[in-house]
């Protein structure tokens, strides 16, 4: 296996990647030339459709059985996927954040966006909200479904939510702890419309809206419906404006619950946390529990055909030898 590991290792991986990958499944008692063989095979058609070096390590690295697929399926998959409603282009990106797509069956891919319309969407909608956040086809509809209702309970209504979700569909991987901290701070300052009509801007961090809330209060500017796109202008411009940078401003207005840590940031260089950038932490702990949902159909039947043509390749050079 060490011209395996070698190959691997070529391509961008670290040692304990590849071992990683290749114990995914019992692929170590096959002859490694054919693995070799797989590999490339699997590598260069990613290359050829678009993925980038890094890009197909990092795919492979989260979803290793990537390596295990029929190269006519994964063909077949994107045609079917394409097929609802996107183009060549766009289901490169969405695999790209969620490659664990290869691995669902198109009939649940599609049963998850019939139900996903039940809760109040179009087509239209769920399509661009899977554009924007691909990660949803790794959500169960049962989460789905709660995170609605959790927001909801905030004192949303359910058309609000629907609006909210289409704006910004990443919500559907927030906690909802931080949803509702966001909501609170926006109610408290008279603002509690932005959440609907500019959703994209629970993006930017409670403590920061924060911080410029209160840099604007202390130099006598009130925030209001007319004039509370201050709060989310971009930092450079906010930098040029003013001559402070986001972490001075953090350390002048710390948000409350934070207070109490002033003097720890202050010693070690304070950082905001970046939010919904990627794939939200909530969203790999779902993973799991909808790999159930979702079966993996196509993926388990790959991975059984693939291992049992190997095998057969493998008896049959043995008895040639």
């Amino acid at each position: 296996m060490e011209e395996l590991k070698e190959l691997f290792l070529s391509l961008g991986y670290t040692e304990g990647e590849y071992r990683k990958i290749v114990n995914t499944y019992p692929l170590t008692n096959l002859k490694s030339e054919i693995l070799l063989s797989k590999v490339k095979e699997v590598y260069n058609f990613l290359l050829e459709l678009g993925y980038t070096k890094i890009v197909i390590v990092k795919m492979t690295k989260s979803s290793p059985k990537i390596y295990s697929y029929r190269i006519e399926n994964m063909k077949q998959k994107i045609e079917d996927i394409k097929a609802l409603g996107y183009t060549q282009e766009e289901v490169i990106k969405i695999t790209k954040s969620s490659p664990s797509i290869y691995g669902y069956s198109i009939k649940n891919i599609k049963q998850k966006i019939e139900d996903i319309k039940a809760l109040g969407y179009t087509q239209e909608e769920v399509i661009k909200m899977t554009k924007n956040f691909p990660a949803i086809y790794d959500l169960s509809i049962g989460n789905i479904k709660q995170k609605i209702e959790d927001i909801k309970a905030l004192g949303y209504t359910q058309e609000e939510v629907i609006k909210m979700t289409i704006n910004l569909p990443a919500i559907f991987g927030l906690n909802i702890e931080n949803i509702k901290q966001k909501v609170n701070f926006y109610n408290s300052i008279g603002l509690s419309f932005v959440l609907i009509v500019n959703t994209k801007d629970l993006m930017q961090s409670t403590k920061l809206s924060y911080a410029r809330y209160k840099f604007y209060k202390v130099r006598g500017m009130t925030i209001d419906r007319e004039n509370y796109r201050k709060l989310f202008m971009r930092q450079k411009e906010f930098e040029r404006q003013y001559g402070i940078t986001k972490v001075e401003l953090l350390k002048m207005y710390p948000y409350p619950e934070e207070k109490e840590q002033v003097s720890r940031n202050e010693e070690v260089g304070y950082v905001e946390e970046t939010e919904i950038v990627g794939e939200p932490k909530e969203v790999g702990k779902l993973r799991e529990e909808t790999k159930e949902e979702q079966k993996d159909v196509e993926g388990k039947d790959e991975i059984t055909e693939f291992l049992k043509s190997l095998l057969k390749e493998k008896n049959g050079q043995t008895q040639k030898e």
